[in-house]
């Protein structure tokens, strides 16, 4: 395992706590969006330091984005909709569930994705173990709704 695994699982880790701490939020705000705006914005301030940190390679950075094509701007959306599904869907079906359907989803997107070359990914061929590999994860899919 290298350092990047690593990343990956911290990050798997932390993502039921994301959850948990917005539907917290959510308890005391009444408010899905409000939530996520606050999740959001917290986040937003922690990156801000974490950029100001190292100001030249920021300027540098921020200099750069002129030349991404428009699609790549729309990760914030697609981060927008995941939170406030999050904070609307897991209260009724569950942490662990709505993490299920996640990865699930997460998984044929990547394969399509990959398999394409879409928005720039490298081509990684679609093959039988990785159809397979899909089959599990659609099968745990299936057990973690039931228990």
């Amino acid at each position: 395992m290298n350092q990047f695994h690593l990343f990956a699982l911290i990050a798997g880790l932390l993502l039921p706590l994301q959850i948990a701490f917005n539907n917290k939020l959510t308890l005391f705000s009444g408010n899905p969006t409000t939530s996520s705006l606050i999740s959001f914005s917290v986040g937003t301030l922690a990156l801000i330091v974490y950029s100001l940190a190292n100001p030249t390679a920021f300027q540098k950075s921020l200099q750069q984005l002129s030349q991404a094509p428009l699609y790549a701007w729309l990760g914030g959306l697609v981060g927008a909709f995941y939170i406030i599904s999050s904070i609307v869907a897991s209260p009724k079906i569950g942490i662990a569930t709505f993490l299920a359907l996640i990865i699930g989803g997460q998984m044929v997107m990547s394969l399509v994705l990959e398999h394409f070359g879409w928005l720039g990914t490298a081509v990684r061929s679609i093959s039988w173990v990785k159809v397979l590999g899909l089959a599990l994860i659609l099968v745990g899919i299936i057990l973690v709704k039931k228990i």
